[in-house]
């Protein structure tokens, strides 16, 4: 990646629903809890995401979250990306921009600028993302 590693986070799938079958895949939604760092900051993330499977491994989606500290920063986010999964099995990978949104101080840093994600999920639901602040090469 090029940018600074800024935040990991690992946790749970906590929830999924299939919201629509398409003519070659699904819509498929999820929710996800976990807890890492932000900028140096322990965090808990909440987020729901919507993905749409394009057979046999393709999938695009979308989503959007909130990250708290016990301090009181808050940040909410929208994130889009792309990846491939395992059909029958919750495993996937994905690369995906996330825009954030914060009034805090420790984190409106990154308001208006993108930041690149790794998220990767297990076939047990275990999720581990990974947050990279874009760097431009100078």
């Amino acid at each position: 990646m090029s940018g600074e590693l800024i935040g990991e986070f690992r946790g749970k799938t906590i929830g999924m629903r299939i919201v629509e079958i398409l003519e070659n895949g699904m819509k498929a939604e999820s929710t996800d809890h976990s807890t890492g760092r932000l900028l140096g900051i322990d965090a808990e993330d909440t987020g729901t995401n919507w993905q749409v499977w394009r057979f046999p491994d393709n999938i695009h989606g979308e989503g959007i979250g909130v990250i708290t500290s016990k301090n009181g920063e808050i940040a909410t986010y929208t994130v889009s990306g792309t990846g491939r999964g395992t059909v029958g099995s919750s495993e996937a990978i994905f690369h995906a921009i996330m825009n954030f949104r914060s009034s805090t101080p420790q984190w409106s840093r990154l308001n208006g600028s993108p930041v690149m994600v790794e998220y990767k999920v297990d076939s047990e639901d275990n999720i581990h993302w990974k947050l990279w602040e874009w760097k431009e090469k100078t």
